[in-house]
């Protein structure tokens, strides 16, 4: 991807470096052009030794024998103002060209994709010129995939507390490709996927989990994402804190839940919008009379009674639309031929995701599945076994999120 990264002049304009070095190495191409405010701030020759191809001044526009802003307009997917100070803010809506940024920002087609991520001290952001600055730039029709990000609250430069703050790097670095809608998109469909581990309360200060750590369901919120999907992400109350990357993303929506209970309540309550349920999380099948009181060492066998958790991936095939698709996961230590048969007939899905997994607490054995980026899977369908091998947890998500919903 070709990202054409802007920088104003915001005291985080030095996050600018790191925002610029981990999209270089997560394989874009990318190019940057710096305001003069931004020159207060930063160095020009240092982007170039983090991998950036070129870096543009704010007057480079008079040195270069072709238009430079024009260029750089045709040249990027995508074009991001990181950060994105009340000065330039101002110069987008009012439609001035007096630098190379604004004059790019200009020069842009329709179809190209606008991230601006705002930073600022809280009172100038809350002023009404800035309000409505913003409010001029989100209305401009021609931008059809502008996306103008929140700012995030906490001590500012200044030692003021509030809003106006950059959102993380590696927020911004994991927003960037979401945001980009394909040219051929896709009629947008709804994901509601559970990931991650559900606790199994015992008595107020004990809980039975598992080592999931939701990673999965991270790929596949990136995958549908960068498809332009909507994603509804139900996940465990521990499950990777990389899921909250996309809090702000328009097309993405977090519920955290903690028991199993909470987790069927939530699948259930989001089920009706949904076109594609994906049961990846690690479920627990069990649970115990819970105790209101700590449970005493001499009397701990009175009280670790099992009973069968409620199904929530069978319930949701019971109460499945006929237009809903259903993928389920199933974590053993042995996903044999008779093992994931067995569950597809018990719970027939559209499609099975069997994952051979270990938490490495055995005497002898390495953690597979969980809590890693790749595994052992057998993806089995109603009509047999599709694939065997071994994925990168990321390689699973596409391959899920494309098989049900391919490009146009």
């Amino acid at each position: 991807m070709r990202i054409l990264l802007g920088v104003s002049g915001s005291i985080s304009a030095y996050k600018a470096l790191d925002i610029a070095r981990g999209l270089f190495k997560n394989g874009h191409e990318v190019k940057v052009i710096l305001t003069n405010g931004a020159l207060k701030f930063v160095i020009p020759e240092v982007f170039t030794y983090l991998g950036v191809q070129d870096v543009y001044k704010s007057q480079d526009d008079f040195s270069h024998k072709n238009v430079l802003h024009v260029d750089l307009a045709r040249w990027c997917d995508v074009f991001v103002v990181a950060p994105a100070s009340a000065n330039t803010l101002s110069k987008l809506a009012q439609g001035r060209a007096d630098d190379l940024l604004s004059s790019v920002f200009l020069a842009l087609e329709p179809h190209k994709n606008v991230l601006l991520f705002p930073a600022m001290n809280s009172v100038m952001l809350a002023h009404p010129f800035t309000q409505q600055n913003l409010e001029d730039i989100k209305k401009l029709r021609t931008l059809n995939n502008l996306f103008i990000s929140p700012t995030d609250a906490g001590i500012l430069a200044c030692e003021e507390v509030g809003l106006g703050k950059l959102p993380s790097v590696d927020e911004i670095i994991e927003m960037i490709p979401t945001m980009i809608r394909p040219l051929k998109f896709p009629t947008q469909k709804t994901i509601l996927a559970t990931t991650g581990a559900t606790i199994v309360p015992l008595d107020p200060v004990r809980y039975l989990t598992n080592s999931s750590s939701g990673i999965t369901g991270f790929y596949l919120a990136e995958a549908a994402l960068k498809e332009g999907h909507k994603v509804i992400m139900i996940a465990g109350a521990h499950s990777t804190a990389k899921l909250n990357l996309f809090s702000k993303h328009p097309n993405f929506r977090l519920v955290r839940a903690k028991t199993v209970e909470d987790m069927k309540n939530a699948v259930l309550a989001e089920l009706p919008h949904a076109d594609l349920y994906i049961s990846s999380a690690a479920i627990s099948d069990i649970e115990f009379d819970v105790s209101d009181e700590k449970i005493k060492k001499d009397t701990m066998g009175d009280h670790l009674k099992i009973k069968p958790a409620c199904d929530i991936l069978k319930t949701v095939i019971e109460k499945k639309s006929p237009t809903l698709k259903i993928v389920g996961f199933a974590a053993e230590t042995d996903p044999s031929d008779a093992v994931l048969n067995k569950k597809m007939q018990s719970k027939p899905v559209d499609l099975l995701v069997g994952t051979k997994v270990n938490n490495g607490l055995t005497k002898d054995q390495q953690i597979t599945g969980f809590n890693v980026d790749f595994a052992e899977y057998r993806l089995l369908s109603p009509k047999g076994f599709t694939f065997e091998g071994i994925l990168t947890k990321r390689e699973l998500a596409h391959k899920i999120i494309l098989q049900f919903f391919p490009p146009n």
